[in-house]
């Protein structure tokens, strides 16, 4: 549709519009996330360098997952000691008559740091807090809930791992291999499962905090009127 010639056309900005400045500085605030996340990774890996740094994490995880277990699957399906000599109660033992006969029937794990789900607690929590537009209040009660969380689902990862184990074995009893299931299970979680996770937890929480906002701004908006 063509103008008029005697009506110059208006150059006005709408002021809905989002300036250039604003955008850019919309960019640096979400550029801090990835920024931040690089950096925790990096202090992350220096803190975790030598083995047990995380001990009286590693040891509570260790102690709940064989309390679980035993629950869960009987009194026989796990045992917790000592692992190596290192002085810290983090080796899980599981036993199962139909596991491997070359294993003596167990699958040994040490729960580290990565285990303990330490890893994924961090990267969490950095996310939040480099979260833009979002006040430090929701920030500072939303972390230790979503920490309880992550917890939890780690946990339930782990108790997964015995009935995963158990279930090719019953198929193949004693056969070396038959136990290949929580392998691949715990592998697939490690490499992309938990970040695929972590990134939904993160997205749902966000637009969760970000009704909230919305509802209060038009309350607060309706109620001046």
């Amino acid at each position: 549709m063509e103008l008029p010639n005697n009506e110059p056309a208006d150059k006005r900005v709408p002021e809905n519009d989002i300036s250039l400045n604003e955008l850019i500085e919309m960019g640096k605030r979400y550029l801090l996330i990835p920024l931040g996340l690089l950096f925790v990774e990096i202090i992350y890996s220096i803190l975790t360098a030598s083995q047990d740094t995380l001990a009286w994490i590693q040891e509570i995880v260790a102690k709940i997952w064989n309390y679980l277990n035993q629950k869960l699957y009987g009194n026989e399906s796990s045992t917790l000691s000592e692992f190596g000599d290192t002085g810290y109660i983090t080796k899980v033992e599981l036993y199962n008559t139909n596991f491997p006969d070359i294993q003596n029937n167990t699958i040994d794990f040490y729960v580290s740091d990565e285990c303990a789900g330490v890893h994924e607690m961090l990267f969490i929590t950095t996310l939040i807090i480099l979260t833009p537009y979002i006040s430090k209040k929701i920030k500072a009660w939303s972390v230790p809930i979503i920490i309880i969380l992550v917890f939890c689902l780690n946990l339930l990862r782990l108790v997964l791992i015995y009935p995963l184990a158990v279930s090719g074995c019953d198929k193949n009893p004693g056969v070396w291999g038959c136990d290949v299931r929580w392998e691949i299970f715990h592998d697939f979680v490690f490499e992309w499962g938990s970040l695929i996770i972590l990134t939904i937890i993160w997205i749902i929480w966000y637009l969760i905090v970000n009704n909230i906002i919305i509802k209060k701004k038009f309350y607060k908006t309706f109620s001046e009127e």
